[in-house]
């Protein structure tokens, strides 16, 4: 089982239309869903294209059914996922990704990111335990020295994950990572200049941790972060992807100090005005922000909301 196949499980820009369709029609039967979604094509050279875009909406469609997204009620299909009272079409569109966000994080989904018996093989896993075992990894990593080929990144992964475990069964499931980590929030730019970037999914859950002016402990931040977050530090399957490294080959963060990419997120959010770190006399906790290489950035005892977030 996967969301990663790009082949059988479509790309989110599939996801997008379906979802849209969905939304404004509240009620609509399969074969009118594709036909919508995927145009009849205007000539003989366009029919193997409408194919294989029709097999893909099938396949994400199916996918995000099962994901919960998707509801049949009797032949017809609607939204899982009640949209906000008085919420337009384009609105829940908008808000889709933080929709499939937690959809795909869920640990009912998610989880086992293994089989048992140290099988290298999907079968057994979580629905989405290839993109959260993946995404897991990569945040885990310095992501301004993360290589972009896939070669270099399996030689990383060989040399790092214990035996009996993986991060990707293959080559495929890479590309897909990076359309759902942009999708969902964990990463910027194209493809000639991809970055892994938790920014836009932190920002989207802060709502979530505390209310505009309220103050949190450092650590109490983080965990609460987290717990929505699994894949960022100390998250469940970032602890659990983390426990599948060797020690030799993957130095985890000092004590109190978070990841590259946590780091990267929270800094730019400061920047932004989205939130301030501050540091306070005789603070329990103190956490460390890190840049390349692990170097130190700056440390914070604690975490407000900045008003209404931009």
């Amino acid at each position: 089982m996967t969301i990663l196949n790009r082949e059988n499980d479509g790309l989110p820009s599939i996801l997008l239309t379906l979802a849209a369709t969905v939304a404004r029609e509240k009620a609509i039967s399969r074969e009118d869903l594709l036909r919508i979604c995927v145009p009849l094509s205007q000539g003989d050279r366009d029919v193997e294209k409408r194919k294989d875009l029709s097999s893909r909406a099938s396949g994400t469609l199916l996918r995000w059914t099962a994901l919960g997204l998707f509801e049949e009620d009797g032949d017809k299909y609607r939204l899982a996922v009640e949209p906000r009272r008085g919420e337009s079409p384009d609105s829940f569109t908008d808000r889709l990704p933080a929709v499939c966000r937690r959809l795909a994080l869920d640990p009912v989904q998610g989880k086992p990111l293994w089989p048992g018996g140290g099988r290298v093989s999907e079968e057994g896993t979580g629905l989405t335990a290839d993109f959260c075992r993946g995404l897991a990894w990569c945040l885990s990593q310095d992501i301004y020295t993360l290589p972009s080929s896939y070669a270099e990144l399996e030689n990383l992964i060989t040399e790092q994950v214990k035996p009996g475990r993986f991060v990707f069964l293959n080559d495929t499931r890479w590309p897909g990572l990076r359309d759902w980590a942009r999708f969902l929030g964990f990463a910027t730019g194209d493809d000639s200049g991809f970055f892994f970037d938790p920014t836009e999914a932190v920002r989207s859950e802060l709502p979530e941790l505390a209310k505009p002016g309220e103050t949190l402990a450092a650590a109490e931040f983080v965990t609460r972060l987290s717990n929505r977050l699994p894949v960022l530090d100390t998250g469940s399957y970032r602890t659990e992807v983390e426990d599948a490294l060797r020690p030799e080959k993957w130095m985890a963060p000092p004590v109190g100090y978070l990841s590259a990419s946590l780091s990267f997120a929270l800094r730019r959010l400061q920047k932004q005005g989205a939130l301030c770190l501050a540091t306070l006399a005789d603070a329990e906790s103190r956490c460390t922000l890190t840049r390349q290489g692990g170097r130190a950035w700056e440390s914070f005892t604690h975490v407000s909301l900045q008003g209404e977030l931009p």
